[in-house]
């Protein structure tokens, strides 16, 4: 009989029943007009019933697919996450190199400056003040 249509038994059932009392008939006598429509009805909701059955498949298989591409996303994220990882620990590493020398190189040029002012401010007075 083939799955409900339109979710109604009733109408179901007496559509198979009905085809199958003009089916045996056929071979008897002549079918009406009417009769014909009925095994068309009948042959529409077969068919609408096996397409059915068909894209129910395929969108299972179309929903795999799209599990399976979204677990790829999901660990090529997770190897980029390992990738900013590694990066953030070797750039945190080099910050505090750079952190280190640049207050080991500020505080030599302080001094270095600090004896440079010292020397100008000498030669200015040996220069200009004292004579």
């Amino acid at each position: 009989m083939g799955e409900r249509m339109f979710g109604n038994d009733f109408f179901d059932q007496w559509l198979h029943q009905k085809s199958q009392e003009i089916l045996n008939k056929v071979e008897k006598e002549k079918i009406s007009t009417e009769d014909m429509l009925i095994l068309s009805l009948k042959a529409q909701t077969n068919h609408f019933d096996h397409m059915d059955q068909e894209f129910r498949g395929e969108f299972q298989n179309i929903s795999k697919n799209f599990e399976n591409i979204d677990n790829q996303f999901k660990s090529i994220d997770r190897q980029f996450e390992s990738v900013e990882k590694r990066f953030e620990s070797r750039f945190e590493k080099f910050e505090e190199k750079f952190d280190k020398k640049f207050d080991r190189m500020s505080s030599i040029m302080m001094w270095q400056g600090g004896i440079l002012a010292t020397l100008i401010s000498g030669i200015y007075f040996k220069l200009f003040l004292i004579k």
